[in-house]
């Protein structure tokens, strides 16, 4: 039956028919090939910074706090403005001052990344086409805090982000987000308790 089916597959293949569906794929995907390098922003490349990339529960809200670092590198000639970057439909929030984990019987204060945060720079301007901008030939690290109401157990987040440009053109990169590791040892040290 499968080897009947297959014969018939190629038969239809061979016929003309068969060569201009053939064609006519060929050039369906080269067009949807051409249509996804046009809407990607030249010369941009998107790294994870891995030691600066993590989430919590928050205690005071239920939400999860979400701080994705990223290291955005131009390897073209012109500036890349990024206008919008969001994970997974998620847009970037203003972050707290401060943050805490609270544990059974200590506190413990959250540092932030040192470098730009997306959400501050773009936030600060009061035109609605405000961009993060990246100069050409050159590399930045910046980070973006996200909120989400989804209350995980899980100790990692997969999900994509997003970067776009004032031109309407997008990166795309697949992100894994871990859990905090010091909110990993308080739960730890909760659960001995018990």
């Amino acid at each position: 039956m499968l080897q009947q089916t297959f014969k018939e597959l190629l038969k239809f293949l061979a016929s003309p028919n068969g060569n201009w569906f053939l064609l006519s794929l060929g050039c369906l995907i080269a067009l949807l090939y051409l249509y996804y390098r046009w809407k990607q922003i030249p010369g941009l490349t998107v790294e994870l910074i891995k030691d600066d990339t993590w989430f919590i529960n928050r205690d005071d809200n239920n939400k999860l706090a979400i701080f994705v670092s990223l290291h955005l590198r131009n390897k073209s000639s012109a500036a890349i403005q990024i206008h919008r970057c969001k994970l997974s439909g998620y847009t970037p929030k203003q972050p707290p001052e401060q943050m805490f984990l609270e544990g059974y019987d200590k506190s413990i204060e959250l540092t932030l990344p040192n470098y730009d945060s997306f959400s501050e720079i773009v936030s600060k301007s009061e035109n609605l086409n405000s961009a993060y901008v990246i100069n050409p030939f050159s590399e930045q690290k910046m980070w973006v805090y996200f909120e989400s109401g989804i209350v995980t157990l899980t100790n990692i987040l997969r999900a994509p982000i997003v970067i776009k440009d004032l031109n309407r053109k997008r990166k795309s990169i697949q992100v894994a987000v871990p859990r905090n590791m010091e909110q990993i040892q308080l739960y730890r040290e909760a659960a001995m308790r018990w």
